[in-house]
């Protein structure tokens, strides 16, 4: 993560020196009163009352020892001649505070008086300034009552300065964000914070990058061997590549057992079934069937019952077993003698049903070699099975053919350090990532000559203006001379502010259908185009894919499709979706946009209460759709939350069989694998609920649980998986349906429904940084309304506004809105939308609310309509 720091840091929190200012200041105090206070200073040198000399002018009896000076009681607190010790005198202008020396001209912690404490402002000729003490500062704008406020040193919210707040998962130290122990930041992004867990992670063991091998685990941030695996060849490469409970390595690495025993992974080396060990030499050398030792070491039967069944001496063998020389054998299980005399088990081998076989893990790969000589369950030429070699840079672990730790990409004919220069991004815009020489490693360069790396961003010729010469401007990372007049400097390029792609404001686009009058785009609402459209339809699932609106699935008037398209606002126009691999035909299934693919999971079939726990990803630019795995996925559903936390998508809620479901999972389309979601201390299954997705947590409040409005609220923070209750003091009464929009730094929740059904027109906003909620003024608010999840109400933040669209209070559907500012309450009312669009499209796109099809009263509409604010 790179660290954070205030680019005013030093200039407005330098140490508390005074430079060239100090003449001014000195002044000003001398006319404030600095001499009043050095009177007051000198007055309480006289002697303390309680030290009333005795007749022999020494001090009285209750007057401490050490604190008897000259014949005096004195306070060494504050005696200025006696300060914290008989004849400590302080020096010209100080004062004793508390037994020290100290100038309260000057000095924070005592300004003025004794008593005077400076809120971490420096102290001025005895006064209290404006100036906060080095690594402090006033954010709240408050100096007068608390100072300031704010360690920008140790404040996570507010990290060397007053608008940098630490990402999710770190803490603030010396002024720097850094991840809390054991989280790391792997993908150097602030949207993610820190979201990884070093302690657990087997591809970030401990640090960043560190992969565990095969048959490892991450344990409280190092890589260890899973249960009955162990590391004996030390390479890290392929892991604990040694199964232990073997011949070769028993208990441990190179705990081998002797000819004749076999592993037991609890006792270890015993000897095998019918062989003894009757000598100093390690190994089982005795057979039990021979008369020498019969059943026993030194168990020799006598020539009258010179047979032996391997328990006791007969004189002649029992009926089922076979006399060879004078053992008494089975030949069904007799490693000496497997199906015929004298045909011994070799290395490896046992007797199984009178034929030789070989031990679990090994195999006869080389017939002319006795035994069973091929360990296949590591040896990469035999991996398996024999014959079955892995592919070059692969180890055979377990069996199976798996690619090593120094070559972790199945490249198809051999496993590489790399296969494709994706696989070498490192996450840092500045540096360019190469797969180079065959795969073999991941080289890195820079910025180019005459480039600098900007934030951590991209190379570019600038990164402020500061960095152009003369009376240039730093624009779109390059260096523009002065724009002619009327015109300014926008991404790199001199524009009209009166144009319909900089309407106002650089990159402020009108987009298709509107135009640029006075500064704003106009009219309001623009129809959209009907030319390639998907057929109308009704619970779709749609997303914003940072330049396009995604539709995908629902129910047409033929029923339920698994068709969809894509609509660029900018030109007004559709383009289908591919359909290669898509989820099955479905209603209510959600998505969410990764930033190269959307995700498409859940719904289900219209007209059931049964959902699906299926799902695909949809990649636009190859139009090509990839099934997500299954396994662990979590509960069928239909219409679940869905969020794309910046490197996973989250599922939560949602219903199914008529009720709303809890619980919910964490999906990583790297490795196409689900996480179950924490469910401790989390928020109970209901309906209704009021959501909202602030960029590190997803926000909850209200709903319907157990038939009743509740006013719980919960936060899930899907990096460290843990769930936290929001405070109730101050929350919004009991209400489900209600609207809920991110507002950048707070959550307000609006309108919803009370237990008797009615529509509500009240609401609050809840700031994490304060843990507090705040009642939302209701001047100027909207109708009462309430939101029914993907069937009508939108919710949008601008960046400065929350917009509250759409709606219903009973059965009556609002198609109006309105905007509500954080600082200044409820403001400009939406027009209404041409139809009802219910249970059809609504996307907020950053700039513009997206309605398309669904229902009008109760008929299929094709129509599409676009509201910018």
């Amino acid at each position: 993560m790179p660290p954070q720091a205030s680019p005013t840091h030093e200039r407005r929190h330098r140490k508390a020196t005074l430079g060239g200012r100090w003449p001014l200041l000195l002044a000003l105090a001398v006319f404030t009163g600095a001499c009043s206070l050095l009177a007051d200073s000198a007055l309480s040198d006289k002697p303390s009352e309680a030290g009333v000399t005795g007749s022999g002018g020494g001090c009285a009896p209750e007057c401490p020892a050490d604190a008897c000076c000259g014949g005096a009681c004195v306070d060494l607190s504050q005696d200025a001649q006696h300060c914290g010790a008989c004849g400590a005198a302080c020096g010209a202008g100080e004062s004793c505070c508390g037994g020290v020396c100290t100038d309260v001209l000057n000095d924070p912690s005592h300004c003025g008086t004794c008593s005077g404490k400076c809120l971490n402002t420096l102290c001025v000729g005895g006064h209290c300034s404006s100036e906060c003490v080095f690594g402090f500062d006033n954010c709240d704008g408050n100096i007068v009552t608390n100072g300031c406020e704010v360690d920008l040193t140790s404040d996570t919210e507010r990290c060397g300065g007053c608008a940098l707040r630490c990402p999710s998962g770190a803490v603030c130290t010396e002024g720097r964000c850094a991840c809390a122990q054991p989280l790391l930041d792997c993908d150097n992004r602030k949207d993610t914070g820190c979201e990884i867990d070093g302690s657990s992670n087997p591809a970030h063991c401990g640090a960043c990058g560190v992969t565990c091998g095969p048959n490892m685990e991450c344990s409280a941030g190092a890589c260890t061997c899973k249960p009955e695996y162990a590391d004996c060849n030390g390479s890290p490469d392929d892991g604990c590549e040694a199964a232990l409970g073997t011949s070769e390595d028993c208990r441990g690495c190179d705990d081998a057992c002797a000819p004749g025993t076999t592993c037991d992974l609890i006792g270890g080396c015993a000897c095998a079934a019918g062989l003894l060990d009757c000598d100093d030499v390690p190994g089982c050398e005795s057979v039990s069937t021979d008369p020498a030792t019969c059943g026993a070491c030194g168990a020799r039967c006598d020539p009258a019952t010179p047979y032996c069944d391997g328990r006791a001496c007969a004189a002649s063998c029992a009926a089922g077993l076979t006399t060879c020389g004078r053992s008494c054998v089975d030949l069904q299980t007799s490693s000496s003698h497997c199906g015929a005399c004298d045909v011994a088990a070799g290395p490896h081998q046992h007797c199984a049903a009178g034929a030789l076989a070989c031990d679990d893990d090994f195999d006869d790969c080389d017939p002319a070699a006795p035994g069973c000589e091929s360990e296949i369950a590591r040896d990469p030429q035999h991996c398996g099975g024999c014959g079955v070699a892995c592919k070059p840079g692969a180890a055979c672990v377990a069996r199976a053919c798996a690619c090593e730790g120094f070559t972790p990409h199945d490249c198809g004919d051999a496993c590489r350090a790399c296969c494709s220069n994706e696989d070498c991004s490192d996450g840092d815009g500045c540096t360019t990532d190469v797969c180079a020489e065959g795969g073999t490693m991941c080289r890195s360069t820079g910025c180019a000559a005459g480039q600098q790396c900007c934030s951590l961003v991209a190379c570019s010729q600038c990164c402020t203006s500061a960095d152009c010469n003369g009376d240039e401007t730093c624009s779109g990372g390059a260096c523009l001379p002065p724009c002619a007049t009327g015109l300014v400097a926008c991404d790199g390029a001199c524009v009209s502010l009166g144009s319909t792609d900089h309407c106002g404001a650089c990159g402020n686009a009108c987009l298709s259908g509107r135009e640029c009058r006075d500064g704003a785009c106009t009219p309001a609402w623009v129809v959209m185009t009907k030319a390639g459209a998907p057929a109308s339809r009704q619970m779709a699932a749609a997303t914003w894919i940072g330049s396009a609106l995604f539709v995908w699935g629902g129910r047409t008037a033929a029923g339920d499709v698994d068709d969809g398209a894509l609509y660029d606002p900018a030109r007004d126009v559709w383009s289908s979706l591919g359909r290669e691999g898509a989820p099955s035909p479905r209603v209510l299934a959600s998505a969410a946009w990764t930033g190269s693919q959307v995700l498409v999971w859940g719904g289900g079939s219209y007209g059931s209460a049964s959902g699906l726990s299926t799902g695909a990803a949809y990649d636009p630019a190859a139009r090509t759709w990839r099934a997500m795995s299954a396994t662990n996925a979590p509960a069928a559903r239909l219409a679940p939350i869905a969020v794309w936390t910046g490197t996973r998508l989250l599922i939560w809620g949602g219903s199914a069989g008529g009720a709303p479901v809890a619980g919910g999972a964490l999906y990583d389309p790297r490795t196409d694998a689900w996480t179950p979601a924490a469910s401790a201390g989390a928020a109970r299954a209901r309906a209704g609920v009021a959501w909202a997705w602030s960029g590190t947590e997803l926000y909850l409040f209200g709903g319907q649980t157990d038939g009743e409005p509740t006013s719980e609220g919960h936060a899930y923070n899907p990096t460290t998986d843990a769930w936290r209750a929001l405070p109730s003091a101050g929350a919004p009464s009991a209400r489900q349906d209600a609207f809920a929009v991110w507002m950048g730094s707070q959550l307000l929740v609006w309108g919803g429904q009370n237990a008797g059904g009615d529509a509500l027109d009240d609401g609050a906003s809840y700031d994490p940084a304060t843990g507090t909620w705040l009642r939302v003024e209701n001047a100027g608010r909207p109708s009462r309304r309430g939101r029914s999840e993907r069937r009508t109400g939108w919710t949008g933040w601008t960046g400065t506004r929350a917009l509250i669209a759409g709606g219903r209070s009973g059965m009556m559907f609002r198609r109006d809105g309105q905007l509500y500012d954080p600082l200044t309450g409820w403001g400009a009312a939406m027009s209404p939308a041409a139809r009802q669009h219910s249970y059809g499209v609504g996307v907020w796109t950053g700039t513009e609310l997206i309605l398309w099809s669904g229902l009008d009263g109760f008929s299929l509409t094709s129509d599409g309509e676009r509201f910018r604010p």
